[in-house]
């Protein structure tokens, strides 16, 4: 969206397909999210609205290919895998509505209707026991109660003893034997055949309220004394209505009373006589897309989820813009912004390395001190509100980057610091080459510039990012009344140039030197004689080798006589000195 008017009409769009949606009117709906789309294709939340105005018509094959673009953009998003679970379940793919429920249920645990929708799958799947199982942790002793004469003793019992006390065996209902035998009603539809899969219209978002969807009830004769069942070990793979047979009772025209679990499962319309497995799946409804207002607790947990252990990947940016840290050996880094630590760790200040040996000097240039963290564990980094995280991965590369602009890196790497030639320390570096992954923090994309072959380059010194590949750079002057001010740096060789938008951050003053001590006077004697290799004489010793010394010290040599052995020594040594042997002073 380019301009303030694509916004208002996107906008506009978005507030009538909520409304008509909320209102029941499907189309218009429809028309309105597509009219928005075709603004802004990018918005996930108009995509999911749409999606779920189709599903509500019941196009749920309009609706499926929806919910899987939402899955593969929001993998984290667990009412995405809810709903898309569900559409998979209404068109009786049973087993990718399992994939997809219990992917919905492990990013979300708190999600209940997951596990409901995980029962209704496992059964269609024929997966009994696992039916069985979810429909007990839901709460649904009902639907449970349908599943279990298909679970042998031993099935039964060992859920019980896995689930605890507080899922007590659920009894199948036995009703008092009429005195004479009733005729069964004809059936609307036969008993082999799943009634149609039909989604009532939805009033609100956030809740559900189903119209009264219509239940064949089968009449039979009253069988005698339940005998154990054998397990259906291959079930069809159309899956029939599983339909509890109930004799008629006296009084039993008012509708049974709609318990907590089958209100979750079935929703609040009308409730018939009996109840099975497809109308619990015709009438199961996708999790509310958010029109505005409060959010689900569901989307609050699962949106921009942080996941520590579901990677080995070293370094990994969510989609909130935080830094997952992954430590399985050593890894250098700064700590500012880091409030997450877990596993275990230890910490230690990180030095420069020059010519493959540790200095004393700390990696502190342009924020906190660096850190090497080891052992296992992980940290997060938060993200600034003025800079972003950029993950990068080295594979035998060759990488120069300024120093204030590195992040962290993994200790694997081969890696030096050092400065560009001619500024004095002013550019700091930190080499890089081998395969590993370090991380940058910018505050805006670095531009990357090819270096022409036989080219140069002149970049601004402050704004040098680094570079790539075989670049050979050296401090120069440039031509008086251009851009480059005073200084810049001259790039030549082979790669691309790196060059950051905003300047780099002054060097910290170093702190001034120490005051030199007071020099001790020594004789010129005593000085001399030290140069040529003896100790430093005292006034006593001075006395009684002046007669010595002073000549050495003194003497002129005349003009076209050679000098003697001794004087070319004192001579030859001077001149190493940067000293005038004819002068009187040294």
């Amino acid at each position: 969206m380019a301009t303030a008017t694509d916004r208002e009409s996107f906008d506009g769009q978005v507030a009538r397909g909520s409304e008509a949606l909320k209102s029941g009117r499907l189309d218009e709906a429809t028309s309105a999210f597509k009219a928005a789309l075709a603004i802004d294709p990018s918005n996930a939340r108009v995509l999911a609205l749409l999606g779920l105005s189709h599903f509500r018509a019941n196009h749920l094959d309009m609706a499926r290919p929806i919910y899987e673009d939402l899955v593969e953009r929001l993998p984290t998003d667990a009412s995405h895998r809810l709903n898309l679970g569900l559409v998979y379940l209404k068109v009786g793919d049973a087993d990718r509505a399992i994939t997809s429920l219990e992917a919905s249920r492990a990013l979300d645990p708190s999600q209940g209707r997951a596990v409901s929708y995980l029962g209704l799958a496992y059964a269609r799947a024929g997966r009994y026991a696992e039916a069985y199982r979810s429909f007990l942790i839901a709460g649904q002793h009902d639907l449970a109660r349908e599943i279990e004469q298909n679970l042998t003793t031993a099935e039964r019992d060992g859920i019980h003893a896995q689930l605890g006390p507080s899922s007590p065996a659920i009894p199948l209902p036995i009703a008092p034997l009429p005195s004479a035998p009733v005729a069964a009603a004809p059936s609307a539809r036969s008993a082999s055949t799943p009634p149609p899969i039909q989604d009532a219209p939805i009033q609100d978002a956030a809740a559900a309220a189903p119209e009264p969807i219509a239940i064949p009830r089968t009449i039979t004769t009253p069988p005698p004394p339940p005998k154990p069942r054998a397990r259906i070990s291959e079930p069809p793979r159309s899956m029939p209505a599983i339909l509890v047979d109930k004799p008629p009772v006296p009084g039993d025209d008012k509708p049974p009373r709609m318990t907590e679990s089958m209100q979750f499962v079935i929703g609040r319309g009308e409730v018939k006589a009996a109840h099975d497995i497809s109308q619990a799946v015709a009438a199961a409804t996708p999790a509310p897309a958010h029109l505005g207002g409060a959010i689900p607790l569901s989307q609050l947990a699962t949106t921009e989820l942080v996941q520590v252990t579901d990677d080995e990947a070293p370094f990994e940016l969510t989609d909130a813009g935080a830094l997952v840290i992954r430590v399985t050996e050593r890894v250098v880094t700064r700590l500012d912004r880091v409030h997450v630590t877990g596993g275990d760790l230890t910490f230690e200040s990180a030095t420069r390395r020059s010519r493959g040996h540790s200095t004393e000097d700390r990696i502190d240039y342009g924020g906190t001190p660096m850190t090497v963290a080891s052992g296992t564990g992980y940290l997060i980094a938060l993200p600034a509100d003025d800079r972003e995280f950029v993950p990068v991965t080295l594979d035998d590369d060759i990488l120069y980057l300024r120093e204030d602009l590195l992040f962290a890196f993994q200790a694997s790497l081969r890696w030096e610091t050092g400065h560009v030639p001619g500024l004095r320390g002013q550019l700091p570096v930190v080499q890089f080459r081998g395969d590993g992954a370090l991380v940058m923090r910018l505050d805006k994309p670095l531009v990357r510039v090819k270096l022409p072959p036989q080219g140069v380059l002149f970049v601004d010194v402050a704004r040098l990012a680094g570079w790539i590949g075989r670049v050979i750079p050296r401090a120069v002057v440039p031509a008086q009344g251009g851009p480059l001010g005073d200084l810049c740096v001259e790039c030549t060789g082979e790669g691309i140039v790196l060059v950051s938008q905003s300047a780099m951050p002054p060097l910290p003053v170093p702190p001034p030197p120490p005051p030199a001590p007071e020099p001790v006077p020594v004789r010129e004697e005593a000085a001399l004689f030290d140069v040529l290799g003896g100790d430093v004489l005292s006034e006593s010793d001075a006395e009684h080798d002046a007669e010595a010394t002073a000549p050495v010290a003194s003497r002129s040599p005349v003009a076209g006589e050679p000098l003697s052995e001794a004087e070319r020594s004192v001579a030859d040594l001077m001149s190493d000195l940067d000293v005038d042997p004819h002068r009187d002073e040294i």
